[in-house]
């Protein structure tokens, strides 16, 4: 495994890099954005690195820029390790592209964890595999499976399972919805409600986690409770 680290403290960045390679990853180290985009054209470009660790504030400007510019086409993880806590912060990071974010400071083995789920998901994403919770998709073959269980589903719950996923762990709203299930299509609200209480049904059963959430405001999204 391979990861990116963009972070200008390097006492810190000495103590990850020792760490994360005792976790056999390996780290390619950068202490600001200009120094970032040297070592991404010296290895021809992001996409070679399983996940990216940006720090919010740099010498020379915002890890947000860097992912907005540079990492986010080339479809790389990024966990946003840094001493911003407020939830704007946070907000503006998910909003670029962010996948996760650890606030300073943290445990070590945690951040390895954060980074080995990154990376897992990111290579079933590449396989056209979904994987959440105990929830498999693979929408080549059209199977999906919630651990032992096998999920028979509509061409609209599959249409939707696919929007979401391929937002996931981002939320998507009523209207993205609407335009990708009906295109050109008047729809009312009952249609809409219909579609999203069969998918969650199928989704999860009994004592099953919720894996598809309502946030007010924002939409719909996959993701485990609390993630």
């Amino acid at each position: 495994m391979l990861v990116l680290l963009v972070e200008d403290d390097t006492v810190l960045a000495a103590q990850l890099i020792d760490f994360l390679q005792r976790e056999n990853i390996e780290v390619d180290y950068a202490t600001s954005v200009r120094s970032a985009q040297e070592i991404a054209a010296q290895t021809t470009r992001y996409s070679r690195y399983d996940a990216a660790i940006l720090d919010m504030d740099l010498p020379d400007g915002s890890g947000l820029s860097l992912i907005k510019a540079q990492i986010q086409g080339e479809g790389v993880p990024v966990l946003f390790c840094t001493a911003a806590t407020s939830l704007e912060d946070k907000l503006a990071a998910f909003s670029a592209g962010a996948l996760d974010y650890i606030t300073k400071p943290f445990d070590l083995p945690e951040l390895a964890v954060r980074l080995k789920i990154l990376a897992k998901k990111q290579h079933a994403k590449a396989s056209n595999v979904f994987e959440l919770d105990t929830l498999v998709v693979n929408f080549d073959s059209k199977i999906a499976k919630r651990g032992e269980r096998i999920l028979v589903l509509s061409p609209q719950q599959w249409l939707l399972l696919g929007l979401l996923a391929k937002n996931a762990p981002n939320p998507v709203s009523k209207e993205q919805i609407l335009s990708h299930i009906w295109p050109e299509q008047d729809v009312n609200n009952n249609m809409y409600k219909s579609l999203l209480t069969r998918l969650r049904k199928n989704l999860s059963k009994d004592d099953e986690l919720m894996l598809l959430q309502t946030m007010k405001g924002q939409g719909v999204v996959l993701r485990s409770y609390g993630e």
